[in-house]
């Protein structure tokens, strides 16, 4: 007999970037910004987008290569102040993703973030479309320092789901789902290189596929 699930027994883990947040929409303004402050030739929109999902030390010292100055919290903060201004102006989430998150919260899923970002800016990015109190766990690099498939270990002993999903488009989230027995969904739509999600459960190229998905592993827990 096929296991049958209620919501209530499955955590959905999100990744932010490249699966919520539509970050190309304020991480190039910001980075047109930064590049022009220090007087540095831009790289260009898809080199910087290949750094999507990587923690912000390893992204300010990819950015240490390309000519910024070695004063990494001057420049985190300049970064950060370029971010936040951009998040209010101009931030989008994927089509879909609110209306399926406030719909899956509604039927009592559990929701957590699961980010490589910090809380300040997973608080602005969900916090302008009034989402950031939608989910149960919220788990940051920027604030634990821990990597994600610890951070996932311990929303898993939190919540202790019968089922579980990491969903997310880059190999830090598909290893650490994989890690901790998460159903692994990759979002085609983010920013994973050619043959990255291969690994992945299932693939989704739109936020609006989850539901099946979901329905699809938990039985009955969405219809």
């Amino acid at each position: 007999m096929t296991q049958q699930f209620t919501p209530a027994d499955v955590l959905l883990i999100f990744d932010l970037d490249g699966t919520l947040n539509q970050t190309e929409a304020t991480f190039l303004p910001t980075m047109k910004a930064a590049f022009a402050q220090h007087g540095i030739p831009y790289v260009g929109d898809t080199t910087i987008l290949k750094q999507v999902g990587e923690t912000f030390p390893d992204f300010l010292r990819w950015l240490a290569g390309q000519g910024f100055p070695d004063d990494t919290d001057a420049l985190a903060a300049e970064i950060s102040r370029y971010e936040f201004e951009s998040i209010a102006a101009s931030g989008e989430l994927y089509p879909q993703v609110e209306e399926i998150l406030r719909d899956l919260k509604k039927r009592g899923f559990l929701l957590a973030i699961c980010t490589n970002g910090d809380l300040a800016y997973t608080r602005a990015v969900l916090g302008k479309f009034d989402l950031f109190d939608l989910f149960d766990g919220i788990k940051t690099f920027g604030d634990s320092q821990q990597t994600k498939t610890e951070m996932i270990a311990e929303l898993l002993g939190q919540f202790s789901p019968t089922r579980s999903f990491m969903i997310g488009d880059r190999y830090h989230d598909f290893i650490a789902g994989r890690a901790n027995g998460c159903t692994v969904v990759a979002t085609t739509y983010g920013f994973a290189a050619d043959g990255e999600a291969d690994e992945a459960d299932v693939c989704i190229d739109r936020f609006g596929d989850l539901p099946a998905v979901v329905s699809r592993f938990a039985p009955l827990g969405y219809s």
